[in-house]
């Protein structure tokens, strides 16, 4: 398997090196190491230049597309039959690429196979804390995102087929895999392989949960009313709407329904907590 892995990267210098080095040093070595360098403004590029690697492969943009469209960038510039995805902050353990590639080698009818990570300081732990079987994939992914894009191993023709929409402001990597999940098929190897380290530059710090699931449900209006989870989260989105219009009983409904929502869902759904 000739497998190309994908960096999208933006001012993490300082954090660059020991991602890099942790895909270099993998036990089965991968063909290609994408980096593409989302109009950096620190030395991104000495610290890539650093290892002198010819597997490396620099890509700077020339104007600030976003980590998607990095990501997208890299999808399309690929030369191996398989694609990986790293974040420039994340470290991946040495047998993750080997192993992912044994597991598609082993079930040539999977189209995607995803690991689990670790959340380093996080009282999360593991993600998702359970198996996830084939055929409750998409009905999982429908309650919320568990597969980070550090953890994904994939047919090339399948990210070329679905790319990341560069649109959305936030959960980019919740939309992808909602839309392979119905298309293809999503096998889930539950064993960590990547340790994550959550940063406050990340771009979840960033952006407004409130607007990026406004936007969310924009695009998938009918996950609205499909899980009790997606109704809190919607009447959350209500609820700040009308706050900011000063209408204060409109707002208050909305907000105890989003209470209501959660603990039922809480209370009948533990099992598809991930």
């Amino acid at each position: 398997m000739d497998v190309s892995v994908i960096i999208p990267t933006y001012n993490r210098a300082h954090l660059l090196y020991k991602s890099i080095n942790s895909v270099l040093e993998q036990t089965v070595s991968p063909k290609e190491i994408i980096i593409v360098d989302d109009f950096s403004t620190d030395n991104t590029k000495e610290v890539v230049e650093s290892f002198q690697s010819d597997k490396i492969k620099y890509i700077p943009n020339a104007r600030l597309k976003g980590a998607n469209g990095a990501r997208n960038t890299g999808i399309l510039m690929a030369k191996g039959n398989y694609i990986a995805f790293q974040d420039s902050d994340d470290i991946w353990l040495p047998t993750k690429i080997e192993k992912q590639v044994e597991f598609m080698v082993e079930n040539p009818e999977v189209d995607m196979c995803f690991c689990s990570l670790k959340l380093i300081n996080s009282s999360r732990g593991m993600v998702p804390n359970r198996k996830i079987e084939p055929e409750e994939m998409e009905h999982l992914l429908e309650r919320g995102n568990f597969i980070s894009t550090q953890t994904i191993f994939m047919k090339k023709e399948v990210a070329w087929n679905t790319l990341f929409d560069e649109n959305l402001k936030r959960y980019q990597d919740w939309d992808f895999c909602l839309r392979v999940s119905k298309k293809y098929l999503v096998h889930h190897l539950d064993e960590v392989l990547v340790n994550v380290e959550i940063h406050n530059d990340s771009i979840s710090s960033k952006v407004s949960e409130i607007e990026a699931l406004k936007q969310f449900f924009k695009k998938y209006p009918d996950l609205k009313e499909s899980h009790l989870i997606n109704k809190a989260l919607y009447n959350k989105v209500l609820y700040y709407n009308e706050s900011q219009k000063g209408m204060r009983f409109n707002s208050t409904k909305h907000f105890s329904k989003y209470l209501f929502y959660k603990v039922v869902d809480k209370v009948f759904n533990e099992r598809d907590r991930v």
